[in-house]
């Protein structure tokens, strides 16, 4: 079964959520490699992940393979602006938590040896 709101002003419809489940699992994975290779960059404690805004249609495909869900997330609607608020925020809270335990894993290494 699969639901689907209709969207006020612009004609586009609020994507299955499953869809949006996948992007969020998919944006999971992004985070933690995201900040696997920032802090190999910058050992500091706090993560800064890119601005999901910024992205372009072929970022987002790239992560995704679904131009539904692009077109949804680069349009103007009120719906896709509050998704991608929304998904910036686990990108940052999922990609400072993989920081969080690469230190906890160095603190515990280092306590080792």
């Amino acid at each position: 079964m699969s639901f689907s709101f209709p969207m006020q002003n612009s004609g586009m419809c609020l994507p299955e959520v499953e869809k949006i489940s996948k992007l969020i699992d998919a944006l999971r994975d992004y985070a933690a490699n995201s900040a696997r290779a920032y802090y190999e960059e910058n050992p500091m404690d706090t993560y800064r992940g890119p601005c999901l805004a910024s992205w372009d249609a072929f970022a987002w495909f790239e992560l995704m393979q679904d131009w539904e869900l692009v077109d949804f997330l680069l349009s103007d609607a009120s719906e896709s602006r509050r998704l991608m608020r929304s998904l910036q925020s686990l990108l940052q809270w999922y990609g400072q938590a993989e920081v969080d335990e690469i230190i906890e894993r160095m603190s515990v290494l280092s306590r080792i040896n």
